[in-house]
């Protein structure tokens, strides 16, 4: 067994793979140093713990998720870039079984907040691309926004809906879009 002759990507790549195919649950640090051909304590010297480990494989898998069609890089329209995070979220719910609702499980009991901080890192950054994407559509009434019914309040009502449909497994967001249609076309 080497010590500790690896690299951190080398590890969040096995944790990845561990979590693609037995689900993020199965992630620890014994498992990924036998996989990995290195020392329990090597994985400890890049990851001080479990929930480190796991933070950094969510973090990891949340940018597979959305990055992984480098073609599609902006949606146009603010329809488009729902339909689009959605079915993003399908996919990486198919290629990353339960991650959705494990890590989010997982993170709640998270004492040192690290793992919330990832997973909030991400909803932020989804629904500031949402916003932007409501902002640079030029068929939206901007007009129907006001202070009781402010954009970020329809941008976080959108995306927790988009989150609820994801975690559904015969859903689709067909309702949500023409909702959205309805009220700002």
């Amino acid at each position: 067994m080497n010590n500790c002759a690896t690299s951190k990507e080398v590890l969040l790549d096995i944790s990845i793979k561990l979590a693609s195919e037995k689900g993020i649950d199965a992630l620890n640090m014994r498992e990924v140093a036998k996989l990995s051909g290195v020392s329990v304590g090597c994985v400890y010297n890049y990851f001080p713990s479990k929930t480190c480990l796991v933070a950094a494989t969510v973090e990891k898998i949340w940018e597979n998720i959305f990055h992984q069609n480098k073609q599609y890089s902006q949606p146009h329209g603010f329809q488009t870039c729902v339909r689009w995070i959605f079915e993003s979220i399908r996919n990486g719910s198919e290629q990353y079984p339960s991650f959705f609702t494990v890590h989010a499980m997982s993170f709640a009991s998270d004492e040192t907040g690290e793992g919330r901080m990832v997973m909030n890192r991400y909803f932020e950054h989804m629904k500031s691309g949402l916003l932007r994407a409501l902002r640079e559509d030029e068929a939206v009434h901007i007009d129907i926004f006001s202070e009781s019914f402010t954009e970020s309040d329809f941008i976080s009502f959108v995306f927790d809906n988009l989150m609820m449909l994801s975690m559904k497994p015969t859903s689709s967001c067909d309702f949500l879009l023409n909702l959205i249609q309805k009220l700002l076309y």
